[in-house]
């Protein structure tokens, strides 16, 4: 199931780098968005909206629903499982967990149990909870 959820998360994030460009009719040069507007190599980009009943979307509301849960060992495989792909896909541990959620892959964080706090462990890259 992790592994189903992990290949999802990553054939939609590499989707969006494999698509073929559309080239414009138009000979307006404004119309096509210039290199400085492009977002620098390597700099994460966030999946576009899935279609609604993919399997890609079944993954998203199946993360929802353990991040919803109030489940800690379930909010902790989703935000592990996201911590995996963003290495995979930038080759580098996130600083922290917010950066999931500046990069549009989570919504936000999930309340974590009191006097706890989520975590990016950086030693092993995984997601950890971890005292205040």
């Amino acid at each position: 199931m992790k592994l189903a959820i992990a290949c999802c998360l990553l054939a939609a994030l590499f989707s969006v780098g494999c698509r073929k460009k559309t080239t414009s009719t138009d000979s307006n040069p404004e119309a096509t968005p210039s290199a400085a507007t492009a977002a620098p190599k390597g700099e994460f980009t966030p999946a576009p909206a899935v279609p609604a009943g993919s399997p890609a979307a079944k993954a998203h509301s199946e993360m929802d629903q353990k991040l919803a849960s109030g489940n800690v060992q379930l909010q902790l495989q989703v935000l592990d499982e996201l911590v995996q792909a963003w290495v995979m896909s930038q080759n580098s541990i996130p600083k922290n967990l917010e950066a999931l959620v500046q990069a549009k892959m989570l919504t936000k964080l999930p309340a974590p149990p009191a006097g706890k706090r989520f975590a990016v462990d950086q030693r092993t890259g995984r997601a950890v909870l971890v005292n205040q």
